[in-house]
């Protein structure tokens, strides 16, 4: 079930009449107060570079476990490759939880700046070079160019945020300078076993960060979201869309105007002894690590106050990402 979930055309947002370009965002706003999922289409990234990422990270992950480790990138669980069940994901939110029935890579900044922002300070440790595997030859074009990709995306969201906060569309802009972004590329392989109890893809929880961009496969009935009603709800695959939903600390900005909802990845059904595998390609996006996240103008009131302390998204980062994966907080 994905009705409740809208899909919005935002590439009306960028180039049609004021008329359609309000509607838009009043469907963004009237969906991230309401669900906090939308699934948007007009995003402009083309399905030729998403079949090759798509095609270039299965491939990595049909070779040999002994040829996967060997891009392991020690204490950062963000970069490189992560073995199958090497996290939690929602451990904070069910200590009984085993290992997730999961292996992945992850990619951050592409084009390092060895500056004062990135080496000093708070920026120091979080901008770590990627890892590239040596096969197969398009995982690292592929990837870096979507990963490009994704930032003039994440730009543009935040454009169409900022003027359904009732903010001046380049409001963001400043601080989206170096945003420590994370592209991760989830494999849930194919199961020839029943799962055991506690064994999930990803058990419930929600994102950290400002937003997520997430591409899914066509596996039916997969990802599950939590409506407000606590009805969970299957988001299937709509072609040619993104599905998008806003983190934690975006709800902390807004001042828990926009809702950061619980999702998870359940277990696929057994057909002959075997189960599906299921790849999501999946940007976490950010804002600059020395962002102080303040109460945002027009999200509070005299009968609504501030409900948080202000804090830098760094130090955010820093105290959530062990609760949600079971880990400690390399970056």
């Amino acid at each position: 079930m994905t009705a409740q979930i809208p899909v919005i055309d935002i590439g009306k947002f960028l180039s049609s009449s004021p008329a359609d370009r309000m509607g838009v965002v009043k469907d963004v706003q009237r969906t991230l107060e309401e669900i906090g999922f939308l699934i948007i289409s007009g995003h402009g990234v083309s399905q030729d570079l998403i079949d090759r990422v798509s095609a270039a990270t299965l491939a990595f992950f049909d070779r040999p476990h002994e040829e996967k480790s060997k891009f392991v990138v020690p204490g950062h669980p963000n970069r490189g490759y992560g073995a199958m069940q090497s996290r939690t994901v929602g451990l904070n939110h069910d200590p009984s939880l085993k290992k997730s029935l999961q292996e992945g890579y992850g990619l951050g900044t592409m084009e390092m700046k060895l500056d004062e922002k990135t080496q000093q300070g708070a920026g120091l440790g979080r901008f770590v070079q990627n890892v590239f595997p040596d096969e197969p030859a398009d995982f690292e074009p592929a990837t870096r160019e979507y990963y490009a990709e994704m930032g003039r995306l994440h730009a543009t969201i935040m454009r169409m945020f900022a003027v359904a906060l009732d903010l001046p569309e380049n409001y963001f802009e400043p601080m989206l300078t170096h945003p420590d972004n994370t592209l991760r590329l989830t494999h849930y392989p194919a199961l020839d076993r029943e799962p055991e109890p506690g064994e999930l893809r990803a058990g419930a929880h929600t994102d950290t960060g400002i937003l997520t961009i997430l591409h899914i496969d066509d596996t039916p009935n997969s990802l599950q979201v939590q409506t407000r009603s606590g009805e969970w709800i299957f988001v299937n695959k709509v072609p040619g869309t993104y599905i998008i939903n806003i983190g934690d600390l975006m709800m902390r900005w807004t001042n828990d105007k926009w809702v950061s909802n619980m999702h998870k990845v359940v277990n696929p059904p057994f057909v002959n002894g075997k189960a599906k595998r299921r790849l999501s390609i999946v940007t976490f996006c950010q804002v600059n690590f020395d962002t102080v996240i303040d109460c945002l103008p027009g999200c509070s009131s005299p009968d609504n106050p501030p409900r948080y302390e202000p804090i830098t998204s760094a130090a955010y980062k820093r105290e959530s990402f062990a609760k949600v994966y079971g880990l400690k907080a390399a970056e």
